[in-house]
């Protein structure tokens, strides 16, 4: 099975911010490289000459428009979630979609902690094969691998076979994924995430439906829905911003947090830097399971 083509990109991108020359990187991925194809994997050594590289980010940016900027602005705000809630206690991370982020594999304070990566067979092999090969030193043994395809099979279940806690409070990281499935999908991994320990927190990426349906009008969007549906990658599913409160709500989950590309890249990456403008579609939210109420 090949791999994404899209998450491929995403790795390019992650691997380009770890190369970053000009200032501190936001994050640093030794691993991301690993999972480029050659075409990607020579763009990458091109982009180490600083020559190249801003030529190369033009082109990335004209071709996907906000696209590597969002890319990096979300895998940094992300991090700094992991940071925070592990720093409150929590001790599971489910990796939901986890593709080839390699968050279990960075960074430090995961190290303690019992994470769990979800996602295909066929993707997990890829992956596991690509970090050994790799980067060897980088394997964890606090990592559980749970073949799942969220379309058809149970994830409480399969998470529960791995070893995990549904008792304790958990972190849910679900990146990149929402906008590839069905509403149904989406709301059964809610309704699941909703009934876990209270406390448990949930960090997921979504597309504004108006991208979906073609009611809302953004720069670059509709070159990026032609991108991806060439790709065989078509983007299904979209929430709207304005109801996405009362809809994590119906499924026990307070929204602690909601920010579209242009807030998030806001936090991290200066006025000047480019491609930053595009994708404003592309958000994040945040999300805790609340008490049960008696």
């Amino acid at each position: 099975m090949a791999a994404s083509k899209t998450a491929q990109y995403v790795a390019l991108y992650r691997a380009l911010e770890t190369d970053e020359m000009r200032r501190e990187p936001l994050f640093r991925d030794p691993l991301a490289g690993a999972f480029l194809s050659r075409r990607l994997s020579v763009a990458l050594k091109l982009a180490r000459s600083r020559p190249l590289r801003g030529v190369l980010e033009r082109f990335a940016d004209w071709r996907a428009p906000g696209a590597r900027s969002s890319a990096i602005g979300r895998t940094r705000y992300i991090d700094d979630v992991v940071r925070r809630t592990v720093a409150e206690g929590t001790q599971q991370l489910v990796v939901l979609g986890a593709g080839f982020d390699c968050r279990a594999h960075r960074m430090p304070e995961l190290s303690g902690v019992r994470v769990f990566e979800v996602d295909r067979p066929e993707t997990q092999a890829v992956k596991r094969s690509r970090i050994t090969a790799a980067r060897p030193d980088r394997a964890r043994g606090n990592v559980e691998y749970v073949a799942v395809n969220f379309e058809k099979d149970d994830l409480p279940t399969s998470l529960r076979s791995a070893g995990w806690d549904d008792k304790a409070p958990s972190l849910f990281i679900w990146e990149g994924v929402t906008n590839y499935l069905t509403e149904a999908a989406v709301a059964a991994v809610l309704v699941m995430v909703g009934q876990n320990a209270a406390g448990s927190r949930i960090v997921f990426t979504y597309i504004h439906r108006g991208v979906v349906d073609g009611t809302a009008r953004f720069e670059g969007a509709d070159k990026l829905v032609s991108n991806v549906k060439r790709l065989g990658e078509p983007w299904t599913f979209g929430i709207l911003p304005s109801e996405i409160e009362r809809w994590l709500g119906g499924f026990g989950i307070a929204l602690e947090d909601d920010l579209g590309a242009d807030a998030y890249r806001a936090k991290y990456l200066a006025a000047g830097e480019t491609g930053l403008t595009g994708y404003a579609f592309y958000r994040i939210a945040v999300g805790r399971v609340a008490p049960a109420q008696p």
